[in-house]
């Protein structure tokens, strides 16, 4: 049995006071076969860059303008490659074995 890639999708705005520690409890779980995306929504404060310097392995889409939660999560879920999806607020953590 394998276990099959999920992607983890997030968007964010404006979350430099949360999407740490959401992004570090993600990679600190027992399932490693994920794919986490980050939709900013055009970010005004230093959340993409704490993206960018913390967490190599997030694949960080940059919008030019704020396209809200719906249509930022349509925009990273055609980017997924995961057999599953799951989309998770930049405000929430994670247990080691939540997937």
């Amino acid at each position: 049995m394998h276990d099959p890639l999920v992607t983890v999708i997030i968007v964010n705005w404006n979350g430099e006071d949360v999407i740490g520690e959401c992004l570090s409890s993600l990679f600190q779980q027992d399932y490693k076969n994920i794919e986490v995306i980050v939709l900013d929504n055009n970010s005004k404060d230093r959340s993409k860059d704490i993206i960018k310097k913390k967490f190599k392995y997030v694949k960080l889409i940059e919008s030019d303008k704020n396209l809200g939660f719906a249509e930022g999560n349509n925009v990273a879920v055609r980017k997924a490659k995961g057999e599953y999806i799951l989309l998770l607020n930049s405000d929430a953590t994670v247990t080691g074995n939540f997937l």
